[in-house]
C-alpha cells in the first residue's frame, strides 16, 4: 500500500517535499538480519520471552512478552545501532557520527561508540526524558538540545552536513532495520506456532525488521504495528497509500514520537509485511503501564507499553491465540512511571 518514497532535499525545514516511487527501495533480507547477528552477538543479549499468565488470564490468549526492556542498554535500539556502526566505512567511522534520537536510539549509539571507539553527537529533543539524557552524557556522547520533536532528523542532517559527520538515522537505513531483525530471530528461535507478533511503530525499524523475519520463516504470523493514536504518522500513510504528514502531539509513547521520514525504507517494509496497525488511546498505554508494573513487576516506559495496550483494548480479537507482545523498552525510572500512570 505504501510506496517508496523521495525526499527531494534534505535540509533544515519542517516541509517535506516527497514523490511516490513504486517498489524502489532497498531490500533488507533475512540473511542481512543473520549475518547482523553474526556481527553484534558479543555485545548483547539474547532478550527473555515469558509468559504472560496474567495477560493470558486477562485476554483469553496465550500471552508471552518479549523483554526487549532488559537488553543491555534498556531497549532494542541498540541492535540497529551496533550493527550500524560495525559496517560505517573507516573514512565514515573517523570522521564521527551524529544521530536523531527521542532517548533509545541515542542511548544504543552511545554504547556502540563507546565499545568501537567512534565519537558520536546525539540530537535529543527539547522536553525529552531527563533520565535518558542523562544517561548519554555518562556515556561521553555529546547531546545537543536545540529544536524538537519534528525537527531533530533534519536539523541532525543539517549539522552532519555542515560539520563534516557521518549521519545515523534511527531506523532509515537497511543497516539498522537488519540489526533490529535480530530480536524477531530470537522470537521465532524461542517459540513455536504463534498466531500473532504486536510490534510499536516509531519510525519502523525494530517492526521492520521482526516482520522481515516473521513472513520469511514463518508467514502464516500476522505481523501486527501499534502506535499510539495521538502520533499516527506511519498509521495514516499505511492506510492512505501515501506518506501522510500526520498531526502529533505530546504522548506517554515519547520514543514513538518524531515522525517519519518521506523517503524511509521502512515504509514499503510495512506495507509489504505488516498486516495491520493499531491505535490505541493514551489512557489505554497508562492502563498498560500499570498493568506491566503492578501485575507483571516491570518497569516499561509507554513506548513499550502499547502493545499491552493494543492487546488490552481489542482482546476479543486474540482470545484462544498465542501472542507475542514486543515490550522495546524500559528506560524509565520508577519514579517517573508512578508519576505517569497515577
Amino acid at each position: 500500500m505504501i510506496a517508496s518514497l523521495i525526499i527531494q532535499v534534505n535540509t533544515y525545514t519542517s516541509m517535506k517535499t516527497q514523490s511516490i516511487v513504486s517498489g524502489d527501495y532497498q531490500m533488507v533480507s533475512i540473511d542481512d538480519i543473520k549475518q547482523a547477528r553474526d556481527r553484534i552477538k558479543e555485545y548483547i543479549k539474547m532478550t527473555p520471552l515469558r509468559a504472560s499468565p496474567f495477560l493470558s488470564k486477562l485476554t483469553g490468549a496465550s500471552v508471552f512478552l518479549k523483554l526487549e526492556s532488559e537488553q543491555v542498554t534498556g531497549s532494542f535500539k541498540v541492535r540497529g545501532a551496533l550493527n550500524r556502526l560495525m559496517t560505517l566505512s573507516k573514512e565514515d567511522a573517523e570522521k564521527g557520527v551524529i544521530t536523531a534520537s527521542t532517548g533509545n536510539h541515542g542511548l544504543g549509539v552511545a554504547f556502540a561508540a563507546q565499545k568501537l571507539g567512534v565519537r558520536a553527537k546525539v540530537v535529543f529533543p527539547i522536553g525529552a526524558s531527563v533520565v535518558k539524557r542523562a544517561r548519554m552524557i555518562e556515556s561521553a556522547v555529546e547531546v545537543i538540545q536545540d529544536v524538537g520533536y519534528e525537527d531533530i532528523e533534519p536539523y541532525a542532517r543539517k549539522l552532519a552536513e555542515e560539520r563534516g559527520f557521518t549521519y545515523v538515522s534511527p531506523y532509515n537505513d537497511p543497516e539498522i532495520v537488519a540489526g533490529a531483525g535480530t530480536s524477531g530471530l530470537e522470537i521465532i528461535e524461542q517459540l513455536d506456532a504463534i498466531d500473532a507478533v504486536l510490534v510499536p511503530i516509531g519510525g519502523g525499524g525494530l517492526i521492520s525488521g521482526i516482520a522481515t523475519v516473521i513472513k520469511a520463516m514463518k508467514p502464516e504470523t500476522q505481523v501486527i504495528g501499534v502506535q499510539s493514536e495521538v502520533s499516527p504518522e506511519v498509521h495514516d500513510s499505511w492506510v492512505a497509500g501515501h506518506w501522510v504528514d500526520a498531526e502529533e502531539s505530546d504522548s506517554l509513547a515519547q520514543g514513538l514520537m518524531g515522525g517519519v521520514e518521506s523517503d524511509s525504507i521502512t515504509l514499503s517494509i510495512i506495507n509489504d509485511h505488516v498486516d495491520r496497525i493499531i491505535l490505541v488511546s493514551e489512557d489505554s498505554i497508562k492502563r498498560a503501564m500499570r498493568f506491566l508494573y503492578e501485575q507483571e513487576s516491570l518497569l516499561i516506559e509507554g513506548a513499550g507499553a502499547v502493545t499491552t495496550a493494543a492487546l488490552m483494548e481489542n482482546k476479543s480479537e486474540f482470545v484462544g491465540k498465542k501472542v507475542v507482545l514486543t515490550l522495546s523498552g524500559g528506560n524509565i525510572s520508577k519514579d517517573d512511571l508512578l508519576s505517569q500512570i497515577s
